[in-house]
């Protein structure tokens, strides 16, 4: 999660190997996203796919991305979009 804030969102929680995420699916991630840690609504940790602290404000200040936490959920994104 970047520095300056939280939010919550939607997300979709899988259970898999860990090998299958150091094998298949973190090599295959582009240079900009790593694996965190993000906090459930229950409190517990999971892994997860995250923007890089570093690459937020760049890609902000140049409109490659937006900022769409207020909406909660990206499905909702998408439909506001449509």
């Amino acid at each position: 999660m970047h520095e300056s804030g939280s939010a919550s969102v939607v997300g979709e929680l899988y259970d898999l190997p860990l090998k299958i995420l150091r094998d298949h699916l973190v090599p295959a991630e582009p240079a900009e996203l790593e694996i965190g840690v993000i906090e459930l609504e229950d409190g517990s940790a999971a892994l997860a796919t995250v923007l890089r602290d570093a690459m937020v404000d760049p890609l902000l200040q140049t409109g490659d991305i937006r900022d769409i936490s207020y909406l909660g959920d990206w499905r909702e994104f998408l439909h506001s979009e449509g």
